[in-house]
């Protein structure tokens, strides 16, 4: 497994879940489960679920944490420049 495209498609992940839910650990969950990583074609197919899956377990299993915790428990950093947070 190739950790550099790993914790790209994590930070991805997490991004798209924040801007496209309500904010929530119950919203995030609900959005991060709607992704699919399948196909034939799909490259880094290993790398892509990896870090999906770690990414809803992370939300679920710790919605009592607030959720810059879990963000950053996860390591990604949302407020680096030139991304929107």
């Amino acid at each position: 497994m190739d950790i550099g495209i790993y914790r790209q498609c994590l930070e991805q992940y997490v991004r798209e879940a924040l801007q496209n839910s309500d904010g929530t650990h119950a919203g995030i969950t609900e959005y991060l489960n709607s992704i699919k990583v399948s196909g034939l074609f799909v490259r880094n197919k290993i790398e892509k679920r990896t870090a999906l899956r770690e990414a809803i377990n992370a939300f679920e299993q710790h919605r009592h944490w607030p959720l810059e915790i879990v963000i950053s428990h996860l390591g990604v950093d949302i407020k680096k420049p030139g991304h929107p947070a």
